[in-house]
């Protein structure tokens, strides 16, 4: 049986990207780094400066000739002359145009300049508020994406409380005005907090009935559900005994939670020396139960509340695939988390590796 399975920020914040790196310990660090802008975003905030040195363009000829209305005959020299002259040539070429949309006259003289001034100054900033907008809609992707690989990468689960609190956590850091890579770093470090508290290093045991289709077949239904009832009945004592902490069923296999690798690898053997009595003096039909046992650990994120069928993570598919390995009536186990066991000698290493672990048998001796 395989295992079941605000802060604010300037006006032209750079967008961010994030991705993981694991150390030798396995353990994962985020790592951030400023991502290049979009085309667009490139293309909008180019936009906003080209409009913002317009305005300033602007200002300068429609406005500068009044500065040297002081001087005396301020028209023979140059600069004053051009720009009356580039007042004079904007003015004439806008100014029917202006008319013709809006009033142009305030107090009984033409303030095309004004206007015109006043449109620029608000282009600019308009301009520049759709860039920021782009940007932060931008950031606020880049976040979920992170956010979603880094969920996924930690194992955390669809659901889980602890799915539930990053979720809030992204929501609240979308929903403020600006999303910068100081979002993304509080989310992360909020989460983190949290994540940590739910990590336990946890033992797998995955056991399954061995040719359970043959045993059923020619046999009466009410015998076969009569023996299997049974079998799930004994086992689910031996998994109580031991501290069993979930358990997640298929029809005729279970994948098991425990604290300890010990408690994990001590229930696979318990089983299998309950067969024999069972077989004897249980079940009815004709073939005798026989199980496979694989057993893993290591350090998996849920909470209490998270069905263990809902847990997606490698240390539960490891632990499937050495019950799939497994001879009958044997526990195949991951030989590195069992060296610090004091049974170590009760299992017998192997020339199999299995998902990269060198695997140890433990069967019963005549």
């Amino acid at each position: 049986m395989d295992g079941p399975a605000g802060y604010k920020s300037s006006a032209a914040a750079p967008p961010f990207f994030v991705h993981f790196l694991s150390d030798s310990s396995g353990d994962d660090h985020v790592v951030h780094r400023e991502a290049p802008s979009s085309a667009l975003v490139r293309i909008l905030f180019a936009i906003r400066r080209l409009l913002g040195l317009g305005t300033l363009a602007l200002i300068v000829l429609l406005l500068g000739s009044k500065a040297f209305v002081l001087f005396d005959h301020p028209k023979q020299a140059t600069l004053p002359t051009l720009l009356s002259e580039g007042r004079e040539y904007i003015l004439k070429k806008a100014s029917p145009l202006l008319g013709h949309y809006i009033p142009t006259n305030i107090a009984g003289s033409d303030r095309s300049d004004f206007i015109l001034i006043a449109l620029a100054i608000l282009i600019t900033i308009l301009s520049g508020s759709l860039a920021q907008r782009v940007q932060t809609a931008e950031n606020r992707r880049a976040l979920r994406k992170a956010a979603m690989a880094w969920r996924k990468r930690q194992g955390v689960q669809p659901g889980s409380k602890l799915d539930t609190d990053l979720e809030a956590t992204l929501r609240m850091a979308e929903s403020s005005k600006s999303v910068n890579r100081q979002e993304l770093l509080r989310v992360f470090a909020e989460t983190k907090k949290k994540l940590d508290t739910f990590g336990k290093e946890v033992a797998f045991l995955a056991v399954d009935v061995v040719e359970s289709a043959k045993m059923k077949a020619g046999e009466d239904h009410a015998t076969v559900q009569y023996d299997f009832e049974e079998y799930r009945k004994l086992v689910e004592r031996i998994f109580r005994a031991r501290g069993v902490l979930k358990t997640a069923w298929t029809p005729d296999g279970v994948m098991a939670c425990f604290a300890h690798v010990e408690d994990a690898c001590q229930a696979g053997k318990d089983v299998i020396k309950s067969l024999r009595v069972f077989n004897r003096d249980v079940k009815v039909s004709k073939m005798d139960f026989a199980v496979r046992c694989g057993v893993n650990a290591g350090l998996v994120y849920f909470d209490d509340a998270t069905p263990l069928e809902t847990i997606s993570d490698r240390v539960i598919d490891v632990a499937g695939h050495m019950q799939k390995h497994a001879d009958p009536n044997t526990v195949l186990v991951a030989r590195k988390i069992i060296e610090p066991l004091r049974q170590l000698e009760e299992f017998t290493h192997t020339s199999r590796v299995i998902d990269g672990y060198e695997a140890s048998v433990w069967k019963e001796t005549a």
